[in-house]
C-alpha cells in the first residue's frame, strides 16, 4: 500500500512539473514574441513618422510637420491611456486565466472538434 501511494505522490509530481513547464514555455515564447514585435514595431514606426514629416514638408514649413506628427503620436497615446483596460489589461487577464485555469473537459473538445 505504501509503495501505491508513492508511486501516486511521484506522478502527481511529475505531473505538476510537466504542467508548470508547459505554462512556462507557453508564458516565455509570449513575452519573447511580445519583444520582438515591440522592437520592429518601433522601427516601423521610425520611418513611418519619418516619411509623414518628408511628405508633409512638401507642403509646409518644417517645423509644422514636426508638429503634428508629435499631435498625432500624442493622440495616440491618449487613445491607448483612455482605452488601457480593453487593450491592454482584458487581454493580458484573458491570456493569464486560459493559461492557469485551463481544464480538460473531454465533451468539450469533443463537441469543439465535431464542429470544425
Amino acid at each position: 500500500m505504501k509503495e501505491q501511494l508513492a508511486r501516486l505522490a511521484r506522478l502527481y509530481l511529475d505531473n505538476v512539473r510537466l504542467t508548470v513547464s508547459e505554462k512556462l514555455t507557453v508564458v516565455f515564447s509570449s513575452a519573447v514574441l511580445l519583444i520582438i514585435l515591440l522592437v520592429f514595431g518601433i522601427f516601423a514606426l521610425a520611418f513611418l513618422s519619418g516619411a509623414i514629416v518628408q511628405l508633409l514638408a512638401l507642403v509646409l514649413p518644417q517645423w509644422a510637420c514636426y508638429a503634428i506628427c508629435c499631435g498625432m503620436f500624442m493622440v495616440v497615446i491618449l487613445l491607448v491611456i483612455l482605452l488601457r483596460k480593453t487593450l491592454i489589461i482584458d487581454p493580458i487577464a484573458r491570456f493569464v486565466s486560459r493559461l492557469v485555469f485551463e481544464h480538460d473537459h473531454p465533451a468539450k473538445e469533443q463537441s469543439e472538434e465535431e464542429k470544425k
